[in-house]
């Protein structure tokens, strides 16, 4: 099983190669640093698996992503961590607009809207794009295969070309990790 699951991340890996993705990283991470260097903030969203990976990354942005080379901070919130907000909102209202709302509280004019969907057709992301696009935020999403309607609707997209979810995951935590790293390299405040 563990053989087979490295030839298909080999396969998928190669694939990537002959994709735009090294320009669409270095954009997303300029997009990033010029929103850091406004005063702006990351917002994160995802479901399930992908929910995790939000909060991994917002963990990245706002600690270091090399615990040897200390840096400032970089403001990023997983909105998938408030289990009291989370809990009361679904209860009450539904999942479809749980990260909407959040988006429409928290989220400001030139703040960056992160979202995780390996189908890319997740209506409470989608929901939250809208709500991230009506407040003057860039969007940038990371899914999977064709890219459903999250291609369609963010300002960049990162569609992994594969049916695998967990393929498609391992391979947002890569690209989310090289972004992260060229955001650092950008802002160049990292400290020895």
């Amino acid at each position: 099983m563990l053989r087979q699951a490295i030839k298909e991340l080999k396969l998928l890996l190669t694939n990537l190669e002959s994709l735009s993705f090294s320009d669409d990283v270095e954009k997303a991470a300029n997009l990033l640093a010029t929103a850091f260097q406004s005063g702006n903030k990351l917002l994160l969203v995802g479901n399930g698996g992908s929910a995790a990976e939000a909060q991994h990354m917002a963990a990245e942005y706002t600690g270091t992503l090399n615990s040897k080379n200390f840096r400032v901070g970089y403001p990023a919130v997983a909105l998938t961590t408030d289990t009291s907000f989370l809990t009361a909102w679904s209860n009450d209202f539904g999942l479809e607009q749980i990260f909407s709302r959040q988006v429409q509280t928290l989220g400001c004019p030139g703040d960056v809207l992160l979202s995780y969907s390996t189908s890319g057709n997740s209506v409470n992301i989608l929901r939250a794009v809208e709500a991230a696009k009506s407040k003057s935020m860039l969007t940038i999403g990371f899914c999977g295969n064709d890219g459903g309607a999250l291609v369609k609707v963010c300002d960049m997209s990162f569609s992994v070309p594969s049916l695998s979810t967990t393929r498609i995951q391992e391979i947002h935590t890569l690209l989310g990790h090289t972004i992260c790293a060229q955001v650092e390299n950008i802002l160049g405040d990292i400290k020895k």
